[in-house]
């Protein structure tokens, strides 16, 4: 009876982290760890199991200290019982070197992913080191380590391309995490070029009219602005623009911002009656989603762009930016498979989802 109801719990906990209902689900399993321990004792795999998942919750919870400490338990009765190069070490291990990079605690990160990829490799597990080397190459893109972390990712684009095909989301991912180091680095053709790849692959795992489609048009359509291909830009923004429309996505300051920059190129191609409306629809959204009081600045100068009457005194000072500045990649997040489960866990990138405008 002990061994049913703790199983239960455990599974709820699993549904409630599946949700996104944190409390719940850190509550069932420290219900369930505490059975497990009384009829199992401290060092069962049971036990590792529900320490393993509870870090999962604590972490998507927001708990990182909590979550690396329930990993670190279950880690000690893995290595115990198991030996050091046990799969379930390695993915201890390597969810532990993820939050402890997200921490900002490279060192620290890298030792531990080096282990984790050393033991995945040793066993085989082709994919599990993929996923691995994604994360050392993402410490190294964060350290602008640019070399080393795009070795990272074409070991890892390689290993998946292997394993899954060429259409696979996970072979897109790998793809972006490419695109992104290679737009810091200012290469726009090879960024442009993982990004169009990774693109070919949304279109046709999801279809042509997802939100993640949308979110690769974004991107490419930035890039392209700013390295002034104005129509290729605009198309891909507006492609952006009718996709969220169409699936009645929320609007966000990315879709400001994305509006915005359709209207700058208007506005440089000499279409002025198209950019005003452009920066009318988007200021109208900036309101109503109560941007203009945390970005007082930002609201002057729309206010001030919509009012203006003579064509040639636009206040523009550089066709290369747009109103709201330099837009970072949306691919910087991630989805970190939980091996116990089959769906992916809950974006535990980090990101902070803020809405804060920047005017260069």
């Amino acid at each position: 009876n002990h061994a049913s109801v703790a199983n239960i719990l455990h599974e709820m906990g699993d549904l409630m982290d599946d949700i996104s209902e944190y409390d719940e689900a850190i509550n069932n399993f420290s219900e369930c760890l505490e059975i497990r321990k009384r009829s199992l004792g401290y060092d069962h795999e049971d036990v590792a199991e529900t320490l393993y998942s509870m870090g999962f919750a604590l972490h998507n919870h927001g708990e990182q200290e909590e979550a690396l400490d329930c990993l670190d338990d279950a880690l000690q009765v893995r290595r115990q019982r198991f030996g050091n190069d046990h799969d379930l070490v390695g993915d201890c291990l390597n969810i532990m070197g993820f939050i402890e990079s997200k921490k900002g605690e490279h060192e620290v990160a890298l030792e531990l992913l080096d282990e984790a990829l050393e033991i995945r490799q040793q066993n085989g597990d082709t994919l599990k080191a993929a996923d691995t080397l994604k994360n050392i190459g993402n410490i190294h893109k964060d350290r602008k380590e640019y070399v080393a972390a795009i070795d990272c990712y074409d070991d890892c684009l390689r290993a998946r391309k292997r394993e899954l095909g060429l259409n696979d989301e996970r072979v897109a991912d790998a793809q972006l995490a490419l695109g992104n180091v290679y737009s810091e680095m200012g290469e726009n053709e090879e960024a442009l070029h993982c990004f169009s790849e990774a693109l070919k692959i949304r279109r046709i795992v999801f279809g042509g009219l997802d939100d993640r489609v949308a979110a690769c048009l974004q991107t490419m359509g930035i890039i392209e602005f700013r390295a002034g291909n104005m129509e290729r830009g605009r198309e891909h923004l507006e492609d952006f623009v009718r996709i969220r429309k169409n699936n009645h996505t929320d609007e966000s300051a990315d879709y400001v911002n994305v509006l915005f920059i359709i209207g700058n190129i208007h506005k440089i191609q000499g279409h002025d009656i198209d950019a005003k409306r452009a920066w009318a629809e988007a200021y109208d959204i900036f309101n109503a989603i109560g941007l203009q009081d945390e970005n007082p600045q930002i609201a002057k100068v729309l206010t001030k762009l919509l009012n203006k009457k003579d064509k040639h005194d636009d206040g523009f000072s550089d066709s290369k930016k747009s109103v709201f500045g330099r837009l970072k990649s949306n691919f910087t997040n991630e989805k970190v498979i939980k091996p116990t489960k089959k769906q992916p866990m809950k974006d535990v990138s980090g990101s902070s989802g803020s809405t804060r405008l920047v005017i260069e």
